[in-house]
């Protein structure tokens, strides 16, 4: 049986049901990975309890949402000291949800429209030089199985440049050893085929015959068996869990701050161009969608042409 139509929303319909209602829009069309919905959810339920104490109602309306409450909402994050980047994310949640509500008809204006964002300076992605990134590889004890797995994880982050979402959700199915690849789910639940290089193959091949003499020692009924990277108790690592095993080995080889996944993803991709890759090649390989998003890197690569350049030309050095 069809599920009955949703009634449409108008200036009377609830906050609370704008809110579900956006959010049900960016997973069934959209298409948007459980972790960006969480993230929208999390910062449009946060809004919604900085108004509820002010109205005393679980059941705001969606007329009375007015750009002065979103201006007092951003002051607010900003007078708790958040960085100008996580305020800027928040405000951009709030005008896609306004956004949304105005197409379907329940708003007039935006009311964040023309609220100011924080001024978030723009970094350029930062990565690891070459020898610190093999010192990584080779930091796991591979004596144990949870060693075998890190290294394995290590070498797909950097062999594949691929994200953390996208490596946590990789199943046993997602392999394709005999032709070097993995089929990733991208943002958006694109799908794209990643090439992952010898030293991820190897590192997949010793991890994979790890895995199933541990699964043996499991029980069965608890152990999600078809995914790839696995606890010793059989169960899927969490986003969280990947992030820690990646911090701990880089924090091995290098001092540096943020070392988190994406520094490898960061590195794949500098690496490349280094080498001389094709930015079109090297996007495709990222998995943007547009060449913009892959451009930063060559400002990147371009510092380390330009270091080479004052180091081994004539006239280079001042």
């Amino acid at each position: 049986m069809a599920d009955a139509p949703q009634s449409a929303l108008h200036a009377g319909s609830s906050l609370e049901e704008g809110i579900v209602r956006f959010l049900e829009y960016l997973d069934k069309e959209r298409n948007c990975a459980e972790y960006t919905l969480s993230s929208y959810r999390c910062d449009l339920q946060q809004f919604a309890r900085f108004l509820y104490p002010r109205v005393d109602n679980l059941q705001l309306p969606l007329r009375v949402v007015q750009r002065e409450q979103v201006q007092a909402f951003v002051a607010d994050l900003e007078e708790k000291s958040l960085k100008a980047s996580t305020v800027a994310r928040k405000l951009a949640a709030l005008r896609s949800l306004f956004r949304y509500l105005c197409r379907e008809g329940a708003l007039v204006a935006n009311p964040a429209g023309a609220v100011a964002s924080p001024l978030v300076e723009r970094a350029l992605p930062r990565h690891l030089p070459v020898e610190q990134v093999v010192e990584a590889m080779e930091a796991p004890a591979t004596e144990r199985f949870s060693g075998v797995r890190d290294r394995a994880i290590l070498e797909v982050f950097y062999g594949g440049g691929i994200r953390l979402g996208e490596l946590v959700a990789l199943n046993l199915s997602s392999l394709d050893l005999a032709e070097g690849t993995i089929k990733v789910m991208g943002k958006g639940r694109k799908e794209r085929i990643a090439p992952i290089g010898a030293k991820a193959q190897e590192a997949l091949e010793a991890y994979l015959q790890r895995r199933a003499e541990v699964l043996l020692e499991c029980d069965m009924s608890q152990v999600e068996a078809g995914a790839l990277f696995l606890n010793g108790r059989g169960k899927r690592l969490s986003r969280r869990t990947v992030q820690r095993i990646v911090e701990r080995h880089l924090c091995a080889v290098s001092e540096d701050d943020s070392l988190s996944p994406h520094r490898l993803r960061h590195s794949f991709a500098a690496h490349l161009l280094d080498a001389g890759a094709d930015l079109v090649a090297v996007k495709e390989l990222l998995g943007h969608a547009t060449l913009a998003a892959t451009q930063s890197y060559t400002e990147v690569s371009l510092e380390h042409l330009q270091a080479i350049y004052a180091e081994a030309h004539p006239h280079g050095a001042d």
